[in-house]
């Protein structure tokens, strides 16, 4: 009877044993190594990623929000997306109320005392000048409207110069250790303070009243006074050093918005000398002319979508999405931000395309608009096919949107992806990343990233993310300045990233459930 007992007991443990072996071959992510090998073979021996990046960045770029040199470049990613076979590139247009800008010649120069060739950006959303003006300069606080009112009637075709020079940080060019990627993965909290992308995340309601908030009054009225003085031009110091230019922008981006006189921006070395130069009472003269258009096209704001269909009969009609932003500031040519992300997702589908795949689910690119004037492009996609964020109320693409994935890249190595809090993606994440640990993308983390395109799909419960990317020499030389160009992004992480992101959605898209949800 014991001996029955025994067997019993072994039999039951065997069983149970099975069971939750079965347990566990269900929840382990299914990684299709013979298409991640073809993935890289594609992305290293036929990778067209840098001829892509050429034509967004050298080619099109700066490529700034509802202008026509935007809607070209547009127009040519569509293009390329139709050559290589992509279902359905199309574009998507969005409801806003956004013009658009773009200058189509500037030049500054100090011709007195002496000659100087001058390294400067003019601001975005500012008028042209009455051709080529030659003017003094008049050192004064231009956004003090009290201390311009002291030079009331002896502005006309003065150049004000700013007495504000900003500090300068010193410049850390170093990538993500080991060490601080360890402790990302071992993190605890989405909003880590210590945490990789500067530690905390604001409520998106929030975050959108602060991005799309209207000037005060009294900043228009300041405005206001500087076109009735008829002042020439305003000219301010770069807040980065060593030649390199910050981008500036005034906040009058939509139809209808005041046109200020033209801002300049300038380097802050050459800057200096100047402001050395007026101390002395040596008389200082620049010559400068900006001619710039506005644009009230709403058919130049476009999203530019593409599909590859997917061919389950059951998840056919869910969706993998991939989105980078296609729009980028005035400064270089946009070639990191956000040249660098739109050509990775474009060669991630290319590749795809290429080796032949039919993902269960239709994996979607998204190249949005926009985002550098406060998320347009993606937020108009949302309204439209998703939802309301205010109200929470969904649409049909809520419930069929199974992951986003989102490129706001630098040209510089993946090391991972954040989980925006999602605890629930981790092992799948894990699963993902084992097949590139070769390229160094080896981290998940619970933390939250900020401030970019995945934040309104978040917003409406949609499993939405950004990776981890090396910074190098973005927050210095890439961000917003007039060095971003394509010299700085490295085409081996380019290729490298492609592949990560060409598994990452099509592992999504062969997943027999969608990607769960926070």
């Amino acid at each position: 009877m014991k001996d029955k007992i025994k067997a019993l007991g072994f039999i039951f443990l065997v069983f149970i044993s099975c069971v939750k072996a079965q347990q566990k071959e269900k929840t382990q992510e299914r990684i299709n190594q013979k298409v991640i090998e073809e993935i890289k073979k594609e992305a290293f021996d036929n990778s067209q990623v840098m001829q892509t990046l050429i034509y967004i960045a050298d080619v099109y770029g700066p490529r700034i929000t509802g202008s026509e040199k935007y809607y070209n470049a547009a127009t040519w990613a569509k293009q390329r997306m139709e050559k290589w076979g992509l279902d359905d590139p199309r574009f998507d247009t969005y409801d806003n109320t956004l013009r658009g800008w773009n200058y189509e010649f500037y030049n500054v120069e100090m011709v007195a005392p002496t000659f100087m060739a001058i390294n400067a950006l003019p601001y975005q959303w500012v008028k042209s000048t009455n051709g080529e003006v030659t003017g003094e300069i008049i050192v004064v606080n231009h956004k003090n409207l009290n201390e311009l009112k002291k030079y009331k009637g002896q502005l006309k075709g003065k150049i004000l110069m700013s007495p504000h020079i900003p500090e300068v940080e010193d410049v850390n060019i170093e990538n993500f250790s080991d060490k601080r990627l360890e402790a990302a993965s071992s993190s605890k909290l989405a909003d880590d303070p210590e945490g990789l992308d500067n530690g905390g995340l604001p409520p998106f309601k929030k975050f959108l009243e602060y991005i799309n908030r209207s000037p005060d009054e009294s900043y228009n009225k300041l405005q206001q006074f500087l076109l009735d003085e008829e002042v020439a031009a305003v000219i301010t110091s770069s807040s980065k050093g060593l030649g390199i230019v910050s981008v500036e922008s005034t906040p009058y981006k939509n139809i209808g918005d005041l046109k200020p006189v033209p801002h300049f921006s300038i380097a802050k070395d050459q800057y200096l000398r100047m402001m050395n130069i007026n101390s002395t009472r040596v008389q200082l003269k620049l010559k400068l002319q900006l001619n710039a258009r506005f644009y009230d096209n709403p058919e130049y704001h476009v999203n530019v979508l593409a599909d590859i269909k997917g061919t389950d009969p059951k998840l056919k009609d869910e969706i993998v999405l991939v989105g980078a932003h296609f729009d980028s500031k005035v400064g270089g040519t946009g070639a990191a931000d956000n040249g660098a992300g739109s050509a990775t997702i474009m060669e991630a589908m290319r590749i795809l395309k290429a080796i032949g795949v039919k993902p269960r689910r239709t994996i979607r690119i998204a190249l949005w608009d926009g985002e550098e004037e406060g998320l347009n492009g993606s937020l108009g996609y949302i309204k439209k096919y998703v939802g309301d964020i205010n109200t929470g109320a969904t649409k049909t693409e809520q419930s069929k949107i199974s992951v986003y994935f989102n490129m706001d890249q630098n040209g510089h190595d993946v090391r991972g992806i954040f989980t925006q809090g999602n605890t629930k993606v981790r092992p799948i994440f894990d699963a993902y990343l084992k097949s590139f640990h070769e390229y160094g993308a080896k981290t998940t983390t619970i933390q939250n990233a900020c401030c970019t395109d995945h934040l309104g799909f978040d917003a409406l419960g949609i499993p939405a993310f950004e990776w981890i990317y090396d910074p190098s020499y973005y927050f210095s030389h890439q961000l917003h300045v007039s060095t971003d160009m394509i010299d700085l992004v490295k085409e081996d992480s380019m290729k490298r990233n492609a592949a990560i992101v060409a598994g990452f959605i099509y592992h999504a898209a062969m997943r027999d459930e969608m990607m769960p949800r926070k």
